[in-house]
């Protein structure tokens, strides 16, 4: 029950996107050409209002704004040469996306998510623009594509999945008192009903209505659960089986509402504290309410700290760098694209490293202590498990 990623959202945008729409013919000035491929002014503004800049209000034109307006505007100039030159080398070695791969990642995040309406909410909630979360999806099914036309990436032998166990055993293989539980989940959440009812309504719905509405849902839901739980404590050994048709995180219910084994940390707090009251082979006698909605939760085993037998982690070890080798190859990729593409800057603004040297040139004139505003350029530490 990992947080979703925006790549794993973006592949519904397709299912949720319209057909026809129209076609904007671009005429602005190309900034940037690769080979026989243009990057326009067009092009380059497009990415900034679709991107995080402009979701989260941020106005470049501000001084303050400066250097996260650079950053920035460093990204989205390399991640659109990029794009390009990844493109080009698709068309070389015949790789391209099909429907039936888009749709079927559409399947795929739909079923995540726990269904169309709960997926528009989060979209809503986290303002994600439709058009460029489509192309994200399909950007990354082409990064895959490509990874994969190349022989021998990703591959993994026994002694480097063994060795890596060896290295890393303390740092990430030692583990602290670990609960084993599985839970049934009714999912509610105050701020994603505000951004479905906001969505919905197409327009700002006033506070007293929006408030109303919202109390009403989280009843339905505490009520929902509340009636669950008295299912389960009438026959407890129906839990696994009530999970999987009544809990609303898909992800576990498919496995009896089975979470596996996770430390206190990995989970949200009041889960948590839960979880780790309990004895194996009981129920909580109440439902417990998180920001991901209600849960009933029933322990099955507990471990107490200690390191991780290889044989339990091997697979995920292999998994891990599988991916970092498909990552390595993909940047080789990138970089041997690049260093073979014919690349004009007609517009120095635009030039990467004249960017970059704005960059420095910004930090080597910024006063002592002086603070920069603008987004956090650091992401959170290790995500909780949510749910």
């Amino acid at each position: 029950m990992k947080k979703f990623t925006l790549a794993l959202f973006a592949a519904s945008m397709i299912f949720l996107s319209g057909c026809g729409q129209k076609v904007e013919i671009d005429t602005s000035p190309t900034v940037i050409k690769i080979n026989n491929h243009k990057i326009t002014k067009k092009m380059v503004d497009d990415s900034f209002k679709k991107g995080a800049l402009a979701s989260n209000n941020i106005d470049v034109n501000k001084p303050q704004n400066k250097f996260i307006y650079l950053i920035y505007k460093n990204k989205v100039v390399n991640d659109l040469i990029i794009k390009d030159l990844l493109t080009q080398e698709a068309k070389k070695r015949n790789v391209s996306v099909s429907d039936k791969d888009l749709n079927a990642k559409i399947d795929e995040v739909i079923n995540k998510v726990g269904g169309k309406a709960r997926f528009e909410a989060t979209l809503a909630l986290n303002k994600l623009d439709k058009d460029s979360f489509k192309d994200i999806i399909k950007d990354d099914l082409l990064k895959q594509k490509l990874v994969e036309n190349i022989s021998g990436a990703g591959a993994v032998n026994d002694n480097q999945v063994k060795d890596f166990y060896v290295k890393n055993q303390a740092k990430y293989f030692n583990h602290p008192d670990m609960v084993r539980a599985s839970h049934i989940l009714i999912s509610v959440s105050e701020a994603e009903i505000k951004a479905k009812l906001q969505n919905e309504s197409g327009k700002k719905m006033p506070a007293a209505q929006i408030d109303k509405e919202v109390k009403s849902e989280i009843s339905a839901a505490k009520t929902k659960a509340e009636k669950i739980l008295a299912k389960v404590k009438a026959e407890p050994a129906k839990f696994a089986e009530l999970a999987q048709k009544t809990s609303q995180d898909p992800a576990s219910a498919q496995k009896g509402g089975d979470l596996g084994f996770f430390s206190e940390k990995e989970m949200v707090s009041a889960f948590s504290k839960t979880a780790f009251s309990m004895k194996p082979g009981e129920i909580s006698k109440n439902i417990v309410k998180t920001e991901f909605g209600y849960h009933i939760i029933k322990v099955i085993d507990r471990k107490k700290a200690g390191v991780t037998p290889f044989e339990e982690v091997k697979e995920q070890i292999k998994k891990y760098i599988a991916e970092q080798n498909k990552m390595e190859t993909l940047q080789k990729l990138v970089e041997s694209s690049k260093s073979s593409a014919k690349i004009v800057y007609l517009d120095k603004e635009y030039n990467p490293e004249n960017i970059q040297n704005e960059i420095k040139e910004f930090m080597k004139n910024k006063k002592p202590n002086e603070k920069m505003s603008g987004m956090p350029m650091t992401r959170p530490g290790k995500e909780k498990v949510k749910k």
